[in-house]
């Protein structure tokens, strides 16, 4: 029986958008509308003149572009220093020199890069990552997303205690242990370990790849279970039917086994979930663990854990658009390695490598213009300015007062969490040598 984790896929690819321009005002409208904190412009991805994914868009972090460092290089080499033993990153052929240029200057031997393809699916992310990998049939496999550059800490989860005996492990971002400084909204609560818990989708899954893809062909399904969770997760990403509606299909296919999914549900659960339907509130969604892994497991055979142990605030922080990408480099500017332990040691490698990557790749010789002039094209100030220096749009005098300091308080408040988790992963690992001593 499986014991640890020692493969791991970052994922750094993702679909094309097509014209997004009008589908990021729209979702940019719609948290307004919702009243997010702070509502953001989302980094969207097409075959023209946006090809090149976020993932290797270069993070200010020193506040010089040539301090900067790759999105991608921080989950590289985050996972790099972990247990971990055999890496898988998908991505465009951008990262694979940004993998290239992480191995030689660190002398990695764990990191091999995987192409996404030209069908840019989730699905084709995780078989391509798979096949650099070749996990066991049984095995559980580490999926991170690219886009969360602070998820440094691995420990726990690679051994975590239920890894041989589930197929899939989803540990949850909850408000109450991830953090509510990040602005995020929290679709869902979670009844876990006596309480409920607001929360939203992992960045993080321990998964057996070779089982769920297997399943997706069982179940007779449409389109595979990765993409029908992925592309289904978020309003500008559905072009169907809902990711609620998908489960639903495959929970409640036909009457009979409607009836055995009710039931294993147990009465408890169905009317909890009745009175959600009913009132109509938009107040998020009740979720029984044990409910969902008795129903899930009888329908499909898939032992899907999903718990909300994770405390880490960097699981929360994936840089989905403009203000996520704008904010976390000036709190990795301000805070440094009081919230980052690879911090002097990235933007080192930043500064070596930054200069060759605008020699070989246009993409960054032009990197400042470009985005300077995505932010005009939504009525922003300019994160660029003078000589290339970066200035935090969202927390200059350029900005409206509101923004301004709703933004601050935001890197204040995170970088608070951060140097508290970052103090308790010292303490714990020095526990754990004294130990083992």
């Amino acid at each position: 029986m499986q014991e640890r984790i020692t493969k791991a896929i970052i994922t750094a690819s993702y679909d094309d958008d097509g014209n997004f321009e009008e589908k990021v005002r729209r979702q940019y409208e719609k948290e307004v509308k919702s009243g997010y904190y702070l509502p953001t412009h989302l980094f969207l991805r097409n075959r023209n003149q946006h090809k090149v994914t976020k993932f290797n868009f270069p993070m200010p972090i020193g506040g010089l572009m040539n301090s900067s460092v790759p999105m991608i290089s921080f989950a590289m080499l985050n996972t790099s220093r972990s247990e971990l033993e055999n890496i898988a990153v998908v991505g465009d052929e951008t990262t694979r020199t940004n993998a290239e240029f992480l191995k030689d200057y660190f002398n990695d031997s764990k990191i091999t890069y995987s192409s996404e393809g030209k069908e840019w699916k989730f699905s084709k992310t995780i078989e391509n990552g798979m096949k650099s990998l070749s996990p066991e049939s049984d095995e559980l496999v580490l999926i991170l997303m690219g886009d969360t550059p602070l998820k440094y800490d691995f420990d726990r989860i690679l051994v975590d205690r239920d890894i041989g005996k589930s197929d899939l492990i989803a540990d949850v971002n909850t408000r109450r242990k991830t953090g509510r400084c990040w602005p995020r909204k929290h679709h869902a609560k979670i009844f876990y370990r006596g309480r409920y818990l607001l929360f939203k989708e992992p960045q993080i899954l321990l998964a057996n790849i070779r089982k769920i893809n297997e399943l997706s062909e069982n179940l007779g399904l449409e389109e595979p279970i990765w993409d029908m969770v992925y592309d289904s997760r978020k309003a500008h990403g559905n072009k169907g039917k809902s990711r609620k509606e998908k489960i639903f299909d495959i929970l409640f296919p036909d009457p009979i086994t409607g009836f055995s999914t009710l039931k294993d549900f147990g009465m408890i659960y169905n009317l909890q979930m009745l009175r959600h339907v009913l009132r109509k509130n938009g107040k998020p969604f009740p979720v029984n663990p044990k409910a969902i892994y008795r129903a899930v497991e009888n329908r499909t055979g898939l032992r899907f854990l999903l718990k909300a142990d994770n405390d880490d605030p960097a699981t929360i922080e994936d840089v989905d658009g403009l203000a996520d990408w704008a904010n976390l480099s000036e709190m990795l500017s301000i805070a440094g390695d009081s919230i980052y332990p690879y911090y002097s040691e990235i933007k080192r490698f930043g500064e070596a490598i930054m200069p060759e990557l605008r020699r070989r790749l246009d993409f960054y010789y032009g990197f400042e213009d470009y985005m300077n002039a995505l932010f005009r094209k939504y009525s922003l100030p300019e994160p660029y300015v003078g000589k290339g220096d970066f200035v935090n749009p969202f927390t200059s005098d350029k900005i409206d007062v509101k923004t301004r300091k709703r933004s601050n308080k935001i890197i204040k408040g995170s970088i608070k969490l951060h140097k508290r988790y970052l103090r308790k992963m010292k303490i714990r690992r020095w526990l754990a040598d004294q130990t083992f001593s």
